[in-house]
């Protein structure tokens, strides 16, 4: 047959395809349907007891119901012709979005969805009714309705700066209200069709199964004619599908899927109804299926059902116990890895995995993020420390320039722990399981010379609720099928434990898994990241205060409450920047909440007094850089617990004392007299006893001299603002695309500047620039013991598809610079000699960046930024983006950070950039009074490279839980000292579940020793 003939066969077997779901049905009659139309979800019955000539209206098809994200509830009756008696029924729905169908008593029976952009043809608009009907009897039906679909509403990519629809837009309307006299056997014959079909096409061209499946799917077309010929159609297709598969075929472990964003391009409100719709199509095609294994992953999603769909919640309950409905992914949420901290990162895994196991009694042993935008180096030992032995991911498959060279192999992290990792080579998690998709997958997976099986992930997630009967049949179809791997429905979490038998034969690959891509999701949505840090921050801090007092009084349930809040909008659509507008709306307002609620915890410790002043440090070491007051304390003599008076001086907008205060300790303070201070002013040369910083007429830092190196750290102008065209060639809030660096589009131009008050505490100046459309005012302290200048600094930024960055070039010349990252650092080359080096020109990392030669280095620090480039000798920090999609209105407006440059001798390891850093962003608390009660610091730590990180309570039991963390690479150690006697310690995992060693008693000193990066968690126990 010659190659146009050929052609012609295939595309007539496709389009004879195309027509047959057409043909499930060939009667139907109208529901009838009233609706009751509201701007937000009403419950169930609620909707349900409103009077019906109260807000009901009727509806027909063709007509509009709302506008976007409107919600409505339509009632549906139709009566079933006697005609019909006898035969199968199913629901024909479109109400142009998503929707979720009940029965007439409220029972949630499927979702209902109307488009999908990953596969065309995919919708879920089909519901069968009835195997058979009695002919004449009353069809009743609920339906909740979205104005809004599977990828939200209608938005335009680059709207003009406010312009009236720029959030998008929306019409619902009714499409199809159908009862339908369905044919169970065009269902199987389309099926059955569909399956030789895809597998042809899948199939080399020159191949004997193709030519031979080609002419057999003929021989179909040409017998058929009308229902009477489906059986002998079938026959026909029978005799190609039951052709074996070969015994070194390769087996696809099958784990039906719907990964839902819980936000995205629509709010968290509709991330809980989409759960809803998903998991009543589930449950209902298990109930059809009883092969049929699904999993979901997201303890915040289980929360979602059981408070808003708690029947649904029970029928889940049930289907996990008899173990076809599996429990995915340790986290609380499928968390970004690259922003949140490593305590973040601890309770996302304790939180999570603490809901499967006092929900459904199951420890979930696997880390499921298909979808994440890269994975931190911390992330195995914080893992394994939770008992999380599997990682899954897809996303690594997006990388911009190389390939990553396995899909299963050890990851193994900056400590040494290493859990075993797969990535389904079929490189999606929204599988359709068809025979061409999955052979494509077989011959990408990169370890089949030894494994025997790959994992794969099917259905289509958010709106899309999932598999279809359609994917179930494929599968059951290529269960041992010549020309596929053979699809076996089976379980994640077995799957692992059978890769585990074999993991000696894996490759392992050490250190971080760097996403080639989505690099601005270090800097869009700046505000919510900042918002997100002083959270974490302030849980810190509000844990260690409550830990001071009798436990009986831990607010344990608040707390509980307020860290899920937090951890909620870690998901990886939120805190990246990459979701509309309404959704940071929504997170604002949550902030601003949970803010309250930490205040209301903080104030009702105290015992409210103006003129004293309690600063808590609770970080292990001592706080010395200069602690910020309130500025109303501006004017008086401040006095210690003594009534010796302390340094104080005011340097722009900020009041600062000078009084180092202890590791993990309480100082008060107090007002003494009015005090006039006079104060000279500060030249553009700032200087202390250790360094002198120098300024030119354009507001660039010109020089950093060291007096105790002796020698200039500055090889060229630093602070200098450089604007960019930011326009990626695609994922607008997204991506970083590496040809911005061409295009500077200008400087900071310094407009003003004044000196600062220059005193015994510090010294400072203020800038005025201008950048583009937008305008920069920056106070420059330093502070009189302290190497580190800060740049405190007030953006009011009105760019679009612009990016601001600050530049510091160094007298260091060195390989690698050091990234702070969740409890440890990693290393990255400052050169681009491999593209594996290139493609990390954007990179992130928490409190600093440091670039360190043998006897001296530099680092760049902040207090609410992610994104750096440290290339050649240049630090540079990513301070804000405009991206214009999803949410035009992204990062415009006001904004306050602080970045601050240090010198040092040694190595970073040798320094005290990590103290420093610590103290840039965890601030002592002021609390205006005393803290009321008895109060006993229950321990305090001496080491000069452990860090301390966490006092807190623990989850199930009265003690206290200590977590140590070794920051700098090295065998380190210290002493705990153990305060109050009648204490006794062990060490525990991070999940606080088991200890993992006798403990200690009747010790009031206990040395701690960490290995390079190690984390230690502790029990303590007032006996």
């Amino acid at each position: 047959m010659h190659k146009e003939e050929l052609e012609l066969h295939i595309r007539r077997a496709e389009k004879f395809l195309e027509k047959l779901p057409t043909l499930w049905s060939r009667e139907s009659v109208l529901f009838e349907a009233t609706f009751n139309r509201s701007d937000e979800p009403v419950p169930f019955a609620e909707r349900l007891t409103n009077d019906r000539s109260d807000g009901w209206k009727p509806i027909s098809e063709g007509e509009s119901w709302g506008k976007e994200w409107d919600s409505a509830w339509f009632h549906l009756t139709a009566r079933v012709p006697e005609a019909w008696k006898g035969s199968a029924l199913a629901a024909y729905l479109d109400f142009s979005g998503e929707a979720l169908l009940f029965d007439g008593e409220g029972n949630a029976l499927q979702g209902l969805s109307d488009s999908s952009v990953f596969w065309s043809d995919y919708t879920r608009l089909w519901r069968p009714l009835a195997k058979s009907c009695d002919g004449g009897e009353e069809i009743s039906l609920i339906v909740e309705a979205s104005a809004s679909n599977l990828m939200g509403i209608e938005k335009e990519q680059d709207p003009r700066r406010h312009a009236p629809k720029r959030h998008g837009h929306y019409d619902g309307k009714v499409r199809q209200l159908k009862l339908c006299r369905f044919s169970p056997e065009y269902f199987q014959f389309t099926m059955d069709f569909a399956c030789l079909y895809r597998l042809m096409i899948g199939l080399p061209a020159e191949s004997v199964r193709r030519a031979r499946i080609l002419r057999t799917l003929g021989k179909a077309m040409d017998a058929h004619y009308g229902p009477e010929d489906i059986s002998a159609c079938r026959t026909i297709l029978a005799e190609a599908l039951n052709q074996p598969a070969r015994e070194s075929d390769l087996k696809a472990v099958s784990v039906g899927h719907a990964h839902i964003d819980t936000a995205w391009l629509w709010p968290i409100r509709e991330s809980i109804r989409k759960c809803g719709r998903t998991f009543s199509s589930q449950l209902d095609l298990m109930e059809r299926y009883p092969e049929y294994i699904f999993g979901a992953s997201q303890p915040q999603h289980y929360e979602f059902t059981k408070k808003h769909y708690p029947d649904l919640y029970e029928r889940i309950k049930a289907r996990v116990k008899e173990g076809r409905w599996e429990l995915q992914g340790g986290m609380w949420v499928e968390a970004d890895c690259n922003v949140i901290s490593g305590e973040s990162m601890v309770r996302q895994f304790l939180h999570g995995k603490n809901f499967y196991r006092d929900e459904f009694g199951e420890d979930v042993r696997n880390l499921w993020i298909p979808d994440v935008f890269g994975y931190s180096a911390a992330m195995p030992q914080i893992m394994k420390k939770c008992g999380v032995d599997f990682f899954l991911t897809q996303k690594i498959s997006w990388s911009q320039f190389n390939k990553f060279p396995h899909h299963t192999f050890t990851w193994r992290g900056i400590d040494g722990s290493e859990v075993l990792t797969h990535f389904p080579p079929e490189d999606t998690y929204n599988s359709n399981l068809f025979a061409d998709s999955l052979r494509k997958a077989g011959e990408k997976f990169g370890e089949k010379a030894f494994l025997d099986e790959f994992m794969v992930l099917f259905g289509v997630g958010d709106g899309g609720g999932g598999p279809k009967a359609e994917q179930i049949e494929a599968g059951l179809r290529q269960g041992n099928l010549e020309g596929t791997p053979q699809v076996v429905f089976g379980r994640a979490d077995d799957f692992f434990d059978r890769l585990a038998e074999r993991k000696e034969e894996l490759s392992v690959w050490s250190g971080e898994l760097y996403l080639e891509y989505h690099r601005g999701t270090l800097t869009t949505q700046a505000l919510v990241k900042k918002r997100n840090r002083l959270m974490e921050q302030r849980l810190r801090r509000v844990e260690f205060l409550y830990s001071l007092f009798d436990l009986a009084g831990y607010p344990s349930e608040k707390l509980d409450r307020i860290w899920k809040d937090m951890l909620c909008l870690h998901f990886h659509d939120i805190i990246p920047g990459s979701s509309i507008n309404r959704v940071y709306k929504d997170a604002h307002a949550t902030y601003e909440k949970l803010f309250s609620e930490l205040d209301e915890l903080e104030q009702a410790l105290l015992t409210p007094d103006e003129n004293v002043i309690t600063l808590v440090n609770i970080l292990s070491h001592e706080y010395s850089e200069p602690v910020e007051l309130p500025l109303s304390w501006e004017g008086c003599e401040i006095l210690d617990g003594e009534g010796r008076s302390l340094e104080v001086q005011k340097t722009g907008s900020r009041l600062y004392l000078n009084a180092p205060l202890p590791p993990m300790s309480l100082t008060r303070i107090q007002k003494g007299a009015p005090k006039s201070v006079s104060t000279e002013k500060s030249a553009l040369v700032l200087e202390n006893g250790l360094v002198r910083y120098t300024f030119d007429e354009k507001g660039r830092m010109t020089g950093c001299f060291d007096k105790e190196m002796n020698r200039e750290m500055m090889a060229g102008p630093g602070n200098v603002f450089s604007l960019f065209e930011d326009v990626p060639n695609q994922y607008d809030a997204w991506d970083v695309d590496i040809f911005y660096e061409n295009q500077k589009m200008a400087e900071g131009v310094l407009t003003g500047w004044e000196g600062l008050e220059k005193g015994p505490v510090s010294q400072g100046l203020r800038f005025t620039f201008t950048v583009g459309e937008s305008r920069l005012t920056q106070e420059i302290v330093l502070p009189e013991d302290s190497p580190m200048i800060r740049f405190h600094t007030h953006a009011d930024w009105r760019e679009m598809h612009k990016m601001l960055r600050v530049s510091f070039p160094v007298d260091v010349r060195a390989d690698q610079a050091s990234y702070d990252i969740q409890y440890g650092t990693v290393k990255r080359n400052t050169h681009r000699n491999t593209s594996w080096d290139m493609a990390k020109f954007e990179a992130a990392a928490h409190k600093f960046v440091d670039l360190s030669c043998e006897d001296y280095g530099a680092a760049l620090l902040n207090d609410c930024k992610y994104g750096y480039k440290v290339h050649e000798n240049v630090l540079d920090l990513n301070l804000l983006r405009s991206p214009n999609y999803p949410d035009p209105d992204a990062d415009y407006g006001e904004h306050e950070f602080t970045y601050a440059f240090m010198p040092h001798r040694g190595r970073l390891e040798e320094s005290s950039v990590y103290q420093a850093g610590a103290m840039l962003n965890q601030k002592p608390y002021c609390a205006a009074g005393e803290l009321m009660g008895k109060i006993a610091v229950p321990c305090t730590f001496d080491s000069k490279v452990i860090s301390l990180e966490v006092v807190k309570k623990s989850e199930k039991d009265d003690s206290l839980v200590l977590r140590f963390v070794e920051l700098r690479g090295k065998n380190s150690s210290g002493t705990l000292m153990l305060n109050g006697g009648n204490r006794s310690i062990a060490e525990t995992d991070m999940m606080e579940w088991n200890l993992l060693g006798d403990r200690i008693e009747g010790k009031d000193e206990v040395e701690i020793s960490l290995k390079p990066f190690e984390i230690r968690t502790y029990r303590l126990w007032q006996r």
